[in-house]
């Protein structure tokens, strides 16, 4: 065979393959269909029973372990509320207990509270669980005080939120109007450091400024904070002391 019948059959491969894949069928995603299926009466599964029994009978044992009690309802609401400032104040009495810093006050993200109210009666580990859910830790923001007046400027934005009552605001039509620490007006050359959840220490609600802040963190879970201090009190109260106050 010469060469010219080589190169010629070549060719014809060539040929015979583009055919032959130029033939090939792809199918592309043209439509897409959703439809809920609403299950009933699953029956239990009887081994994963068996399996995991023993080990439900213990955590059921000890999300039930009673902590303190309520003696009346606290409800979550915005600029202020029961629940919330009981969150914001558990967050700073324990915070003095857990580090040396001066601290300003504390601040809890609103979202981050996860149920609406704690009921009158007790109050287990178990409901501490549900209120704080997330594995936020507790950390101290180093701030200065023309940083401290832009994060006061933030809770007039959202109108209020969870701050303990060593921190006070006075909002008219969502702007600032007056902040005082401690009783005493934000100085703004001074560095103050707020107790806070890692979640806006890092950036969380658009707070992005305070990142590269200085902090001290421990490790210590926020939801470790609020079982330590409602196991320290005899009854969960709280009340509204106008430590948020919004000008019509």
């Amino acid at each position: 065979m010469n060469r010219h019948h080589i190169l010629t059959g070549l060719r014809f491969l060539l040929l015979l393959t583009f055919a032959i894949s130029s033939c090939k069928v792809t199918n592309h995603l043209a439509d897409t269909r959703t439809k809920t299926l609403r299950i009933n009466n699953i029956p239990p599964d009887t081994t994963l029973q068996i399996l995991t029994g023993p080990y439900r009978i213990t955590m059921d044992a000890k999300m039930n372990e009673v902590l303190t009690e309520c003696p009346e309802l606290l409800s979550k609401s915005k600029p202020e509320s029961t629940l919330t400032n009981w969150v914001a104040d558990a967050i700073y009495d324990q915070s003095i207990k857990y580090f040396t810093e001066d601290i300003a006050f504390a601040y809890q993200n609103y979202g981050g509270i996860r149920i609406p109210t704690i009921g009158k009666g007790p109050v287990t580990l178990g409901k501490i669980f549900e209120l704080m859910p997330f594995d936020n830790i507790l950390v101290l923001v180093k701030i200065k005080g023309d940083e401290l007046l832009k994060f006061g400027q933030y809770l007039a934005d959202i109108e209020g939120g969870p701050i303990s009552s060593s921190l006070k605001l006075t909002i008219s039509n969502k702007k600032l109007e007056s902040m005082t620490v401690h009783g005493q007006p934000v100085d703004e050359s001074k560095y103050y450091f707020i107790a806070m959840p890692d979640y806006i220490a890092n950036g969380g609600d658009n707070q992005s400024y305070l990142i590269d802040n200085e902090r001290v963190d421990k490790g210590i879970f926020l939801r470790d904070v609020l079982i330590a201090e409602a196991k320290s009190q005899s009854e969960m109260k709280s009340s509204l002391d106008q430590r948020i106050i919004i000008k019509p």
